[in-house]
């Protein structure tokens, strides 16, 4: 999983991503990372090696933005309606096509991570799929 992140990383370093699209991805990761409730050291390690390749421009640290997109994410994962919004929100906020393709392809690794994807996480990234291809 840590090769096809390293790709999807250097694209993202060569893209200049900006800001609003770092955080989308974090934000996307990080739902793929909950959506099963079974948190793994994998999926949180992927995370935090993208998050330190990222050139942080914001004016708060990566630290309390993580805080709270912890909390988004798991406000959005509350009900279908708000999740969905998540998502679409994700969409609206990453503008590559490229970086959509490769979010997706991540988002896919870090579910599948443990060898199987259960139904919440194939529904997931069905969804996910949905809006950004």
């Amino acid at each position: 999983m840590f090769n096809k992140l390293q790709s999807f990383l250097n694209i993202t370093h060569h893209q200049d991503s900006k800001q609003n699209e770092n955080e989308a991805i974090i934000e996307l990761m990080m739902m793929t990372m909950f959506i099963d409730k079974s948190l793994k050291l994998s999926e949180h390690d992927a995370i935090e090696e993208y998050a330190k390749s990222l050139n942080w421009k914001s004016p708060v640290s990566f630290e309390y933005y993580l805080n709270s997109a912890t909390a988004k994410v798991r406000n959005a994962l509350s009900s279908e309606e708000k999740k969905t919004n998540f998502i679409k929100d994700i969409n609206n906020r990453i503008t590559s096509p490229e970086t959509k393709s490769q979010v997706l392809q991540t988002c896919q690794d870090l579910a599948g991570g443990d060898g199987e994807l259960s139904p919440k996480e194939k529904e997931f990234l069905q969804l996910v799929t949905e809006f950004l291809v």
